[in-house]
């Protein structure tokens, strides 16, 4: 993965998964890395699945160099990371939470380890 991180925030998994779960099903969320070095395209039932299989309560969300998020899931298998640009219906959705999670946590310089 790139190394721009640009920011990043924290999400509840019941909130990713209701966000994900709103979109249609076949639509594309992003590109998925597990298990390979190779990312491919993933779509809203994939990913809701993925966020389900999740372990965690809160996950972290990565933002890259202002352009993209990269959210670190971890199931038994694996870490699993989903890419999501802004080409993406999940992207600005993202962007809000960021936005909120800035606002509500002002001058969080910390980082989550996954």
């Amino acid at each position: 993965m790139p190394n721009g991180r640009s920011g990043g925030f924290v999400i509840e998994k019941a909130d990713l998964q209701q966000l994900v779960k709103a979109l249609p099903d076949a639509a594309v969320v992003g590109k998925i890395r597990a298990h390979s070095s190779s990312l491919r395209p993933a779509d809203a039932l994939e990913i809701a699945r993925l966020v389900g299989e999740c372990p965690n309560d809160r996950i972290t969300v990565e933002e890259q160099d202002h352009m993209f998020y990269i959210i670190h899931l971890s199931n038994k298998a694996g870490i699993v990371w989903v890419m999501v640009g802004s080409e993406t219906p999940l992207f600005p959705v993202l962007r809000q939470r960021h936005a909120r999670w800035a606002t509500e946590h002002p001058g969080w310089k910390g980082w989550i380890a996954f």
